[in-house]
């Protein structure tokens, strides 16, 4: 069996994820990891799926099953991946909307050695749009919190930032 990762996008509206999975399900696929969200009007879906039918057969499967949704797909066999550090944190970004944002977030947290886990972003509309950025990160024990904000509002500039550890029993 190999792991496939399954890409999918589409304007949004009900029925995508069932009409995705209940392919996936016929053609005997185990959905092990995942990660699906409304993109600006589209319905976007990343999946790893342990799965016997060849790549190119599940993509002809798909794309078929999901034409009249308008999907856009993709399936690709992939790797085994590795054993990630936890999140630990969770550290947003607030700023005046401009681009260069999340690449100079994620480029100083590359540099001090904090891994990012999960990223969302959002344009939050106003008189002044403003940006939002909340990424779970996992940070190196020895990291003090106080000074890991002070490097990313220092490296990207005229936003606000904030980090917290996360609350394990919340998860």
């Amino acid at each position: 069996m190999s792991s496939l990762a399954v890409t999918a996008i589409g304007v949004d509206q009900p029925g995508i994820i069932a009409r995705v999975t209940g392919v996936l399900y016929k053609h005997g696929g185990n959905l092990t990891d995942s990660s699906m969200t409304i993109l600006g009007g589209h319905f976007a879906i990343m999946l790893l799926v342990d799965c016997g039918t060849a790549p190119d057969e599940l993509e002809t499967a798909l794309t078929e099953s999901t034409r009249d949704l308008g999907l856009i797909v993709r399936v690709a066999e992939v790797g085994e991946g590795h054993e990630s550090a936890p999140a630990s944190h969770v550290l947003t970004v607030y700023g005046t909307d401009r681009p260069g944002i999340v690449h100079a977030a994620s480029r100083t947290l590359a540099d001090a050695g904090v891994n990012v886990t999960d990223l969302t972003t959002r344009v939050l509309a106003g008189e002044q749009p403003v940006y939002a950025c909340v990424m779970e990160v996992a940070v190196p024990a020895a990291t003090d919190e106080e000074a890991l904000a002070a490097l990313v509002r220092d490296g990207v500039g005229g936003v606000e930032v904030s980090v917290q550890p996360i609350d394990a029993e919340t998860l």
